[in-house]
């Protein structure tokens, strides 16, 4: 065997599921919503928290390990293992009914009821083009996985803060960038 080959092969089984593992490295999952659309988008009222939507209606999984589960399961984030890290990356459009300035908040809440009491992220963004107008947002944030994280999975949580917030063509693309 050439060391080309060899080397192939070693990489090879470096990308396949540890039993019990899945990876000691990175890989990565986009999931992408197909419910809200730019003809039939999401309105959320001011003042109002909702689950940020994704059914996961085109997904990608291609990079993850052979018996690697799933990352995200149409409602919750889930983490393959204990100490395990992950960018995680929310992208949709939107506009708010608010005249100058409106604002939403993304948060990931692990607990597992999902009623915001385990807040691990949250990014405060403002709506700064004015009201009715169509933007592309992109939130990112990095987690780090403990025991209630992996028990309960995380829920994104979308707040509206100032104006009506209309969204759509929602994504989450997910890096495990460390395997614990």
């Amino acid at each position: 065997m050439s060391l080309q080959d060899e080397m192939l092969e070693y990489f090879s089984r470096m990308n396949e599921a540890e039993e019990g593992n899945y990876m000691a490295g990175s890989c990565w999952a986009l999931y992408t919503d197909t419910q809200y659309t730019a003809g039939s988008p999401l309105v959320i009222l001011q003042g109002n928290t909702e689950d940020l939507p994704n059914n996961a209606g085109s997904k990608d999984e291609g990079s993850l390990p052979t018996g690697s589960p799933a990352l995200y399961d149409g409602t919750r984030i889930r983490p393959n293992n204990i100490n395990d890290t992950y960018d995680v990356r929310v992208t949709f459009k939107a506009s708010t009914s608010s005249g100058s300035n409106g604002g939403f908040n993304v948060s990931l809440d692990i607990s597992e009821v999902g009623d915001d009491s385990i807040t691990v992220a949250s990014q405060p963004i403002r709506m700064l083009r004015g009201g009715n107008v169509v933007q592309t947002y992109t939130i990112n944030f990095p987690v780090f996985c403990k025991e209630t994280f992996k028990a309960n999975g995380g829920l994104l949580r979308i707040e509206s803060v100032t104006g009506d917030l209309t969204m759509y063509d929602i994504s989450l693309f997910l890096v495990k960038t460390y395997g614990g």
